[in-house]
């Protein structure tokens, strides 16, 4: 008996949550129902848009990840490389970027260079992390959202992946000072395929 009426009130309880949010339609978007405005950020210069590139990038890597280390400073120019060969600017979001790395700090802390370089963001989607299992296949890639242009393979050099791996944090700022000024050549290559995602 006390399970009857268990399950007469469970029941009753749902059926009241239904028509609540079925009563408010018209404030909420229900799952599956796609909604009649914007609901997600539109890459270009617009409203969704008004970040502005940091003034001292250095201090806002220091900042955001909690110390500057030559992962950080290189994936900050890899952004900064992707912004120029597209020939767009520090946070319209006009890029989608694919960043390949093992699942592990120090390898994933490129991304935060990745964000700062270029204003995209996880929370945008506009910047995702894909595991790859070995150092050796890391690289970026980058397109743009409307789908026109090549895809740019932007990898990492093995010769200066080598040279910071398993160093001590009294080296960090050293090392990143070195990226910061070292030739593109010398840190990664560039490399354009065509995309997938061919505007029609």
């Amino acid at each position: 008996m006390k399970r009857v009426y268990l399950r007469i009130i469970v029941l009753g309880v749902c059926s009241l949550g239904i028509v609540a949010v079925l009563a408010d339609q018209d404030h909420h978007v229900s799952i599956g129902h796609k909604s009649e405005g914007p609901v997600r950020s539109t890459p270009g210069e617009n409203p969704w848009n008004e970040g502005h590139a940091p003034d001292d990038w250095w201090g806002a890597i220091k900042s955001m990840h909690g110390h500057v280390g030559p992962r950080n400073v290189l994936g900050w120019r890899i952004g900064q490389a992707a912004l120029r060969e597209f020939d767009t600017k520090w946070g319209r979001h006009d890029l989608d970027i694919i960043c390949y790395i093992p699942m592990e700090t120090p390898y994933s802390c490129m991304v935060d260079g990745l964000v700062l370089g270029t204003g995209n963001s996880i929370g945008r989607l506009d910047i995702h992390l894909a595991e790859v299992m070995s150092i050796d296949l890391i690289y970026v890639a980058v397109r743009r959202k409307d789908g026109t242009g090549p895809v740019l393979i932007l990898k990492p050099k093995p010769d200066y992946l080598k040279r910071i791996e398993k160093r001590t944090v009294h080296e960090l700022e050293e090392l990143s000072r070195q990226c910061s000024i070292m030739k593109e050549s010398e840190l990664f290559q560039i490399e354009r395929i065509r995309s997938s995602k061919v505007k029609e």
